[in-house]
């Protein structure tokens, strides 16, 4: 039941946020989900990054954390008031005398992602030009600056130009070389999103249809939250 509300409560934002055409056609603009997709595509790659974990941990030695690397250190009164929205009490999660269930682990994961890329989105002029895949890694290196002044903006210059000329190959070059990937706590992050950035963005036609929304809901829903099998720390 709880997997499914989520997918609902996702399903309703996408179709609410993307306007039918003037014919009210069964398509929606690409541009209308776009924001609500990315944020998804951000998830995804941070939980893939940062596992999911139930007990508050130290993120190797930097701060202390919880969930997919949902940072308890940045920005404290923000948190608090997260955790307190959401029925937790702030204190006793950082002590590590409660922990998070696996809804809990994904919401905070969802409100990270966001925060992730509206942080990315001010470090990086006309961010929402790139597609969402290009969008996502750099959420996903704003992640890893831990507060949204610390983003390595000079460092990627060239990375964020070539990937802006649609020159896919040079600009995962350059991100290789940037002083970001070559830091040890990011080697496996920047193997992932190198692949990534190479790949490029996808050619399309702009349209989705709402049956092709319900089936890239669901695929993202079921990567994002686990079954009740699933492995948490």
């Amino acid at each position: 039941m709880g997997r499914a509300n989520i997918f609902l409560v996702v399903l309703v934002a996408v179709i609410v946020s993307a306007p039918l055409t003037a014919a009210r056609t069964p398509f929606v603009s690409q541009r209308g989900i776009e924001d609500v997709r990315c944020v998804g595509e951000v998830a995804e790659l941070l939980q893939q990054h940062e596992g999911r974990h139930r007990w508050a941990y130290d993120h190797r030695g930097r701060f202390r954390a919880i969930g997919s690397g949902y940072n308890l250190d940045d920005n404290v009164d923000e948190r608090r008031k997260e955790l307190q929205a959401a029925g937790l009490d702030y204190d006793k999660l950082y002590n590590g005398e409660i922990g998070l269930d696996e809804l809990q682990i994904t919401g905070l994961l969802i409100l990270d992602a966001e925060r992730a890329l509206r942080r990315a989105g001010d470090n990086i002029e006309r961010l929402e030009d790139f597609c969402c895949p290009l969008r996502a890694v750099f959420a996903d290196i704003q992640h890893t600056a831990r507060s949204a002044d610390k983003f390595p903006r000079e460092d990627l210059e060239q990375v964020i130009e070539r990937a802006a000329s649609e020159d896919y190959k040079s600009a995962a070059d350059e991100l290789e070389r940037t002083k970001w990937c070559s830091k040890g706590r990011n080697r496996g992050r920047c193997r992932d999103n190198l692949d990534i950035v190479e790949e490029g963005c996808p050619k399309g036609s702009g349209q989705l249809r709402y049956q092709d929304l319900i089936t890239a809901g669901w695929t993202l829903l079921n990567k994002i939250v686990p079954s009740s099998g699933g492995v948490l720390t």
